[in-house]
């Protein structure tokens, strides 16, 4: 039980790491604008989906600036809720129906670090370039898109003609939507180019008002799952 609990806590980390990585080309400051007006809110949601060896994760993550966390996750393989909440570099965790333990110290940093990567102001020295798109309808609204293209490991190529070698089809890339009302981010995708409408991850940005993170109660109570935002609340 504690290793399947460990194991979700991981993958969540390892959630957070692949959505953050980025891209090559021109419209990184409109994105690095919208990313630093997120992290000026009071605090937002996350709900992800991603596919990975354990099947479809399901993840949804409350942020409340400057350093409180909540996530709630559940997969494929174990569709019982793993609640997570960390408040600075403290971290406590129980899977639905059992009660809130400490999380271990070093599990517990990783994810404080992961939290305040995810919500720094160094975010964009590490966003790297963004192609605008410019609007793009989806689920029956018009959001503004950015296209990264994830960056190879290893030396740069310099050969001659390098840079005018066609892009793969199926290279991974990460799209960003821009609420074009609000200025803040709506959706992000990371997937193939070619399969951007079957993504391997996917997140879903909303702003409630009345969001909250508090320290748990001790012994464990039963779990609160995050409320749905209202309409009027919903970007």
């Amino acid at each position: 039980m504690k290793k399947q609990m460990m194991c979700r806590l991981l993958t969540a980390v390892t959630v957070l790491i692949a959505a953050g990585s980025a891209a090559h080309a021109d419209c990184k400051d409109e994105v690095a604008a919208a990313l630093d007006r997120q992290r000026k809110t009071s605090g937002f949601r996350m709900k992800t989906k991603m596919l990975s060896e354990q099947g479809l994760v399901n993840m949804t993550v409350d942020y409340v600036l400057p350093d409180r966390m909540r996530q709630v996750i559940t997969s494929t393989l174990e569709p019982k809720p793993v609640e997570t909440v960390v408040i600075g570099r403290d971290g406590w965790s129980r899977m639905e129906g059992e009660d809130w333990h400490p999380l271990h110290p070093q599990v517990a940093d990783a994810m404080a670090a992961q939290m305040q990567e995810t919500l720094g102001e160094n975010q964009e020295g590490s966003l790297g370039e963004f192609d605008c798109l410019g609007k793009q309808p989806v689920d029956g609204q018009s959001y503004l898109a950015y296209r990264g293209e994830n960056q190879e490991p290893g030396p740069q190529n310099l050969s001659p003609g390098a840079t005018e070698k066609p892009k793969l089809p199926d290279r991974p890339v990460r799209v960003i939507f821009v609420d074009p009302t609000t200025g803040l981010p709506a959706r992000s995708i990371f997937g193939r180019a070619d399969k951007l409408e079957k993504p391997v991850f996917e997140a879903i940005y909303s702003y409630p008002i009345d969001i909250k993170v508090d320290a748990p109660k001790f012994p464990g109570a039963p779990i609160d799952k995050p409320a749905e935002a209202k309409p009027e609340e919903k970007k």
